[in-house]
């Protein structure tokens, strides 16, 4: 029994009272199902991770854009927030839960190295953590997450990053080049692990100058273009 029905029952006992409960308890948020659905969502989408509860302020009344927090318990320990928006006065709300030192996002830490990437190289990169959305923070750990169709940079293929977890719950990433581009950079042969064999070129020869003519551009500033039969030599 929910605690809207265990408020309404004393209807039968005191009329009066029980009206006043019915029209409080109509405007209130039902957060027992709020809590239910948190767990079975969070355990749903975690990789291998069980939640003990979900407790919710049981006193919230229903409002547009109101806010307001529960907290979840993880077994065998381990405590995270998570934060919930009403989106009507229904009853009808969104949450989320951030990364914490009990709990990790992955889509945050995907849009973390995305954003890193970015500013790092000037090209967007999709990256991928896997199917789960939720991941224990376990002190020491680490795991590889996807650069999608990898980023080519002016020295190196990043095909994933290295997602770190210190003795105190703090991630740090660092990127993973291909190992096509590590071998080669070291000579070794990247199926083999062997030095790679040696291949014999032939010295480059010179090549002809590419003549150019000297044309006026449209701001008038002179640009010299490859040279086209008919130009006036």
């Amino acid at each position: 029994m929910n605690r809207c029905n265990r408020f309404a029952s004393l209807k039968s006992w005191l009329w009066g009272l029980g009206a006043l409960g019915l029209v409080a308890c109509g405007n209130r948020l039902d957060t027992a199902k709020v809590e239910a659905a948190i767990k079975a969502d969070i355990e749903r989408q975690g990789r291998r991770l069980s939640i003990d509860s979900v407790l919710c302020p049981s006193d919230i009344t229903r409002q547009a854009e109101a806010y307001f927090r529960c907290v979840g318990e993880l077994s065998p320990e381990g405590s995270f927030t998570v934060n919930v928006i009403q989106q009507d006065n229904q009853g009808n709300v969104t949450w989320e839960v951030p990364n914490s030192k009990a709990l990790l996002n992955l889509p945050k830490i995907e849009d973390s190295i995305q954003q890193g990437l970015s500013q790092a190289y000037g090209k967007r990169a999709q990256i991928d953590c896997g199917t789960s959305t939720y991941r224990v923070n376990q002190p020491g750990d680490r795991f590889e997450c996807q650069v999608v169709g990898s980023l080519e940079t002016d020295t190196s293929t990043i095909e994933s990053v290295l997602v770190k977890v210190d003795s105190d719950g703090n991630l740090s990433w660092q990127e993973l080049p291909s190992p096509g581009a590590v071998a080669a950079a070291a000579g070794v042969n990247p199926v083999a692990g062997r030095p790679a064999a040696a291949t014999t070129q032939s010295s480059p020869q010179p090549s002809s100058p590419v003549k150019t003519t000297s044309v006026t551009g449209p701001t008038g500033r002179a640009i010299n273009r490859p040279y086209i039969p008919g130009d006036s030599d």
